[in-house]
C-alpha cells in the first residue's frame, strides 16, 4: 500500500512490478508522486553534487543545463552554493535562472568573466559536467575555470581527451560519477539486497533516492 519510487533496470511503469528493496523508495507523505517521478534523474544529480564535496558559500559551475543540469543546479542552490550555468542553448540558461541559478550564459567568454565576478579571480570551486557530447571542450573548459585544487566531476557522457597541463598545475580533483551512487552495477546489492554499512557508505544508491 505505500507510494514508492523505483530504479534501475527493473523499474517500470506498470501496475504491478517486482522491484529489489535497494532500488526502491518510499515516498513520504508531503510529496507528490508527479514529484516523485524525478526520483531516479534526482538521484544521478545529487550523486554528482556530492562527489564535487561542495560547501556553503561554494562557487560552482554546472556545464550542460538539461534535465540532469536543472536538477544539479536546483540541488546545489538549495545547499547553499552560488551556481552558474553554462549550456549553449539559451533558452536553457534562462530556465536555470527561473529555478534559482545565480547567473547563466551560452558563451564561454561571459562564463569566464561571471566566474572571476563571483571569486574575485580564483576560479569556480568545482564544476559539474552535466552535458552530452563527443567534444573533449567540456572538461577542456572545466579545467581552465577551476580554481587551484578545485573539483571537477562528469555527470554526463563527454569527450574524455584533455591536456595535462591545467590539470596537473591546479593540482585539480577529477572524478566520474556512477548514476545513483554506491550500489550501483553490483549485483549483491542491486539484486541480492545486500546493503553497505551505513557508518562507512552513508549515501548510497538507495539512500540518495530516499534523499
Amino acid at each position: 500500500g505505500d507510494r514508492v519510487a523505483c530504479g534501475g533496470a527493473s523499474a517500470a511503469h506498470a501496475e504491478i512490478i517486482a522491484v529489489p528493496i535497494n532500488l526502491c523508495a518510499k515516498v513520504p507523505d508531503n510529496v507528490s508522486l508527479k514529484e516523485a517521478a524525478f526520483t531516479t534523474v534526482g538521484a544521478i544529480a545529487m550523486q554528482g553534487v556530492r562527489l564535487a564535496d561542495v560547501q556553503v558559500g561554494s562557487v560552482v559551475l554546472v556545464i550542460g543545463l538539461g534535465l540532469v543540469g536543472q536538477l544539479t543546479a536546483q540541488i546545489l542552490q538549495a545547499s547553499g552554493c552560488q551556481v552558474i550555468g553554462y549550456d549553449l542553448d539559451e533558452s536553457r540558461c534562462q530556465l536555470a535562472v527561473e529555478l534559482g541559478a545565480d547567473q547563466t550564459s551560452a558563451k564561454e567568454k561571459t562564463v569566464l568573466d561571471l566566474i572571476a565576478q563571483h571569486t574575485g579571480g580564483h576560479g569556480a570551486d568545482a564544476v559539474v559536467i552535466t552535458a552530452a557530447t563527443d567534444s573533449d571542450r567540456p572538461v577542456e573548459f572545466a579545467g581552465e575555470v577551476c580554481r587551484k585544487k578545485g573539483s571537477v566531476v562528469v555527470v554526463g557522457a563527454v569527450g574524455l581527451t584533455f591536456p595535462r597541463e591545467p590539470y596537473y598545475n591546479k593540482e585539480l580533483n577529477f572524478q566520474i560519477s556512477c548514476s545513483y551512487g554506491p550500489g550501483r552495477y553490483d549485483p549483491d546489492y542491486e539484486e541480492k539486497g545486500r546493503d553497505y554499512p551505513y557508518g562507512y557508505v552513508r549515501w548510497t544508491e538507495k539512500r540518495n533516492m530516499e534523499s
